[in-house]
């Protein structure tokens, strides 16, 4: 069962305190303590350390309540709701500075007091559980290497994680409200990343690939539509890609390479699927078999092997389909383009799982 708020009253009229006491006592709320004057209030709260405070704005004395409220809200985040009999306008704008939960006019009834302090204690309630909510967040977002932002539709940044404030030599604080476009101007986001001119409808994210200073950069952008279907804010979320587009590009470069291999071997050198097809045209293949031009060489190389041999074939090559990285060594008899028949004798490789080949690999030459 969750425990009624501890209250606090801050009252320089005894008889009003005590009333004030009183019916607090008779609602089920604890009652912290009292005091008559701002100073002796902020001693007692410090020790007591109540849930909310009840404070007369006008109080006897150098300290006003205005000012013990300010101090309350600053040092200890206790909620505070004001008792006045009368306030003028200039002295409702002090009070709105401290940030008041509530006011209550004095003669007070039961029904206003109890509805103002429940009030009271929920918004601060709910608050902290967002404060706690905003903390954890901010935690998740700065322990990322990512660079996370919100953008306002004007190029506006909102919000900022420290990853990216530290490219800017800024605090995340201090970047918040200074544009997007400054960053452009400086080289640390692109245009594209300012989310400049950029038109949605109804997207609810954008994926591109942004370069600056020579590294690469995976952007997803999530647009914020508004309540009339208009994009009012950009989240922002950007990987550094480098490393992964340099190891494409090795790849690529060592696939060219070994296709060049292929291609300029004097022995057989052949790329097969795991069916048997080939997967890429083996010009020294079709030299061994006398076939001149590429289209003439059959698409598998089942194709091309004679009968006799055919099903040990397909045993060997269902077998190292089976098994990654296995190589086991072949005889194949095959037919060539003026019908007579040869023998080829080699290795029969998985490499599959090598992601540089990825194919079944048939070495050998002509026995």
């Amino acid at each position: 069962m969750t425990s009624l708020p501890v209250i606090f009253i801050v009252e320089d009229e005894a008889i009003v305190a005590n009333d004030i006491k009183e019916t607090l006592l008779s609602l089920g709320y604890g009652v912290a303590g009292t005091a008559r004057s701002g100073e002796i209030a902020l001693e007692k709260i410090k020790e007591t350390q109540p849930d909310l405070v009840l404070m007369d704005i006008h109080l006897a004395g150098p300290m006003d309540g205005i000012e013990a409220a300010g101090h309350i809200h600053n040092v200890y985040g206790i909620p505070v709701i004001f008792l006045t009999a009368y306030a003028d306008n200039a002295l409702l704008e002090r009070a709105k500075v401290t940030e008041p939960y509530g006011y209550i006019i004095k003669p007070y009834d039961e029904r206003g007091l109890h509805s103002s302090i429940e009030m009271a204690v929920y918004k601060h309630t709910m608050e902290l559980r967002l404060k706690e909510s905003e903390a954890t967040t901010r935690v998740m977002v700065n322990a990322t290497r990512d660079l996370l932002y919100l953008l306002s539709a004007d190029g506006k940044i909102l919000v900022a994680n420290e990853m990216l404030a530290g490219l800017t030599g800024m605090s995340a604080e201090a970047l918040a409200g200074t544009s997007a476009y400054n960053l452009v101007a400086k080289k640390i986001l692109t245009p594209k990343m300012a989310c400049w001119q950029l038109v949605v409808k109804g997207e609810k994210r954008i994926h591109l690939e942004e370069q600056v200073n020579r590294s690469w950069y995976d952007v997803t952008i999530y647009p914020v539509y508004d309540a009339h279907g208009a994009a009012e804010k950009f989240a922002v979320s950007i990987r550094n890609i480098t490393r992964r587009k340099e190891a494409e590009k090795q790849m690529r470069d060592n696939a060219e390479h070994f296709r060049l291999i292929i291609e300029e071997a004097s022995e057989v050198v052949v790329m097969l699927n795991p069916d048997g097809t080939f997967a890429q045209q083996s010009p020294s293949l079709r030299n061994v078999l006398g076939y001149p031009e590429p289209a003439e060489l059959k698409k598998s190389l089942f194709d091309h092997i004679s009968q006799s041999d055919w099903q040990n074939a397909k045993q060997v090559l269902s077998e190292i389909v089976m098994h990654p990285g296995m190589a086991k060594p072949v005889r194949l008899k095959c037919k060539k383009r003026d019908n007579t028949f040869c023998a080829i004798k080699g290795i029969l490789s998985n490499l599959t799982n090598n992601p540089q080949i990825g194919k079944i690999v048939l070495s050998g030459w002509v026995d």
